[in-house]
């Protein structure tokens, strides 16, 4: 397969992964800011059910993106069958690469280009959810010292 035919189709399918996770996350954010999940009124297991529902979302956008290199991976013919596709894209979004299954050179920048999606998307979710713990510890805090001001006056 031509090298630049698999930059231009490597680098869309990036692209779209991006808008995939980016679309999610904002999705994510606004239902946040319009519901007040995390403010201090709510109690401590609802603020873990609705982390433990971001991460499920956030692990489910992943799975998205996996699923649709696996996908473009079958239709080109770089890998045979549909467990192939899957396991290969899997092993190299998360970056561990066990080298069991290899794409042909013909096909081996898209193994790159798989790599770099997992690691830029896994970095765009990490620094959600750091942001989001960030804001309940702030919050938090905030609750903790409006009521020691309280408790002084």
């Amino acid at each position: 397969m031509n090298v630049l035919f698999q930059i231009v189709l490597g680098s869309s399918l990036l692209i779209a992964c991006a808008f995939i996770h980016i679309f999610i996350i904002s999705r994510i954010i606004l239902k946040l800011q319009l519901a007040n999940h995390f403010s201090t009124d709510q109690s401590a297991k609802h603020q873990i059910f609705v982390v433990a529902a971001l991460f499920t979302v956030l692990i489910g956008s992943h799975t998205l993106q996996i699923y649709v290199w696996a996908i473009m991976l079958w239709l080109i013919g770089a890998l045979p069958g549909y467990e192939e596709p899957i396991y290969f894209t899997l092993v190299t979004y998360t970056a561990l690469g066990y080298g069991d299954v290899v794409l042909t050179p013909a096909f081996r920048i898209f193994g790159a280009m798989i790599s770099v999606t997992g690691l830029v998307m896994f970095g765009m979710t990490t620094a959600f959810l750091v942001g989001i713990f960030s804001r309940i510890l702030h919050e938090k805090n905030m609750d903790e010292k409006q009521s020691q001001v309280n408790k002084k006056h």
